[in-house]
């Protein structure tokens, strides 16, 4: 069975405060992104398994989530769906 994220598809946008300061926070992308040159270009799975999340198993992809009135950055398991 096939699962997708659909902030990472753009069928939606990320709506949170931020908890420090109230802000609004950006989502500023899958948690793999940022493990490497090459980590946006590779297989979505080979990330899941090896962040040190449980991502894989709950069907969640975890993003970066910015506040850039205060600077707090948070990462956010968002629910992925099934296709």
């Amino acid at each position: 069975m096939s699962y997708i994220c659909t902030y990472c598809n753009g069928m939606s946008a990320l709506d949170r405060s931020c908890p420090k300061c109230g802000g609004r926070m950006s989502d500023g992308g899958r948690l793999e992104d940022y493990t490497g040159p090459y980590a946006p270009y590779g297989p979505i799975e080979a990330g899941t398994l090896t962040n040190g999340y449980s991502d894989w198993a709950g069907h969640s992809c975890i993003h970066q989530a910015y506040c850039s009135r205060c600077g707090y950055t948070d990462m956010l398991p968002l629910d992925e769906i099934r296709a």
